[in-house]
């Protein structure tokens, strides 16, 4: 008799075990279908087991195995949020304690950037060109303030460039978004101080978003690369100084 309650209880147990994965399934699929990228916060758990029809034990249960998966990642009293790709995590270490040259970020930079752009003048929508239009509004209007709040220039340039990523529509390249942040705040803390460095700047991303918007790829992919170089050349400027 103890045999067969314990075979049951093992029964059990497995069965439990599948159904919490096949939620933690639809937890990831709820976050794709919700284009959601790391960073963003889940709806709270209540919400989402109500979304996917599911208990609260079992929507629980399912979170946590996706923590150990480092899919999520739960903040206790603040929520649960989609969690950043090891691999970017890594990046990002490299990049945080310098292990990645200049030479090879700015390398990097051509690997997102110059593609993201081609597609970004393929695949951008309206309400994506107003808002990197906006963005660069508010860029050019700040570099005119004398003397210029640098640090939320840098915010502004990495927006409108993550901008660019947004509109090129590539999964994997969305997800690769905070090692681009990361590469832009540390490309861009060295050259935007330069003199004359904002105003090329401002002419660099005028070209791209004027490609973009008249939707050629080809042009907005080599305004894209002569901003990189640019700002490469810019920064070997300022390391020698």
């Amino acid at each position: 008799m103890k045999a067969v309650e314990l075979l049951n209880s093992e029964l059990m147990a497995k069965g439990g075990d599948q159904r919490s994965e096949r939620i933690a399934q639809q937890v990831l699929d709820y976050v794709e279908l919700n284009k959601l990228s790391p960073g963003d916060r889940l709806p709270p758990e209540r919400d989402l087991a109500r979304s996917l029809q599911v208990s609260r034990p079992s929507m629980r249960e399912a979170l946590r195995i996706l923590q150990a998966q480092g899919r999520v990642e739960i903040r206790h009293g603040q929520g649960t949020f989609v969690a950043q790709p090891q691999t970017t995590r890594q990046l990002q270490a490299a990049l945080l304690t310098a292990d990645v040259g200049i030479e090879e970020l700015f390398e990097m930079r051509q690997v997102f950037e110059i593609p993201a752009a081609g597609w970004a003048a393929n695949r951008r929508t309206k309400e994506q060109l107003r808002l990197m239009r906006s963005t660069l509004n508010q860029l050019n209007l700040l570099a005119q303030q004398v003397p210029p709040d640098y640090d939320v220039l840098q915010k502004l340039d990495a927006e409108f460039h993550l901008r660019i990523v947004e509109a090129g529509a590539n999964r994997f390249l969305n997800q690769s978004v905070g090692v681009l942040q990361a590469m832009l705040n540390t490309s861009m803390e060295t050259t935007l101080r330069l003199p004359g460095r904002l105003e090329v700047s401002r002419h660099d991303h005028e070209a791209i978003f004027a490609a973009i918007e008249s939707g050629d790829a080809k042009a907005a992919e080599r305004a894209a690369a002569l901003h990189i170089m640019g700002a490469y050349h810019a920064s070997g400027s300022a390391n020698r100084q």
